[in-house]
């Protein structure tokens, strides 16, 4: 039996390689969820079974940490959100301290909606995002930051 995790786990991987014009190098951390891309970019993915939104997202105190120890070790941590079947919302470290801040609880959450034909509004305990995210948040955030680390190594 395909247990859940795999499948949505399994859809923003599989976001990723199709996106990406080279070969990914993807390796699971031991922590559930958690992974590096190409031993640069760590992601921590989330999902919800929902199929309509608002979806709601549970951050335990532990994957806080786990997810701000990464940040601190590889400079990057995308956090990507699995709305159901409807798409793929990723977003960065600083994105994510503007839902949820340095005070980890026990448990926080963040929800993300969407209208019809519209861009993901996501907000968390903490505050909000300015700005909607994309459906194509994802490998827009790999991308940059390839590019990125392609422009410090120059």
């Amino acid at each position: 039996m395909i247990k859940d995790f795999s499948r949505y786990h399994g859809a923003a991987i599989v976001e990723l390689l199709e996106s990406v014009d080279d070969n990914l190098a993807i390796r699971s951390l031991s922590n559930a969820g958690f992974y590096v891309i190409n031993d640069s970019l760590p992601i921590y993915v989330k999902y919800s079974t929902s199929r309509k939104g608002p979806w709601v997202f549970n951050f335990a105190l532990a994957h806080q940490v786990v997810e701000n120890d990464l940040f601190e070790e590889f400079g990057e941590c995308l956090t990507v959100f699995v709305c159901g079947k409807d798409g793929i919302a990723a977003i960065l470290h600083c994105q994510l301290k503007q839902l949820l801040d340095e005070d980890f609880e026990d448990q926080e959450s963040v929800i993300i909606k969407r209208r019809h034909n519209q861009m993901y509004q996501v907000r968390g305990k903490n505050g909000s995002l300015d700005k909607k995210v994309s459906r194509s948040s994802l490998p827009d955030a790999f991308l940059n930051f390839r590019q990125k680390c392609k422009l410090v190594l120059q």
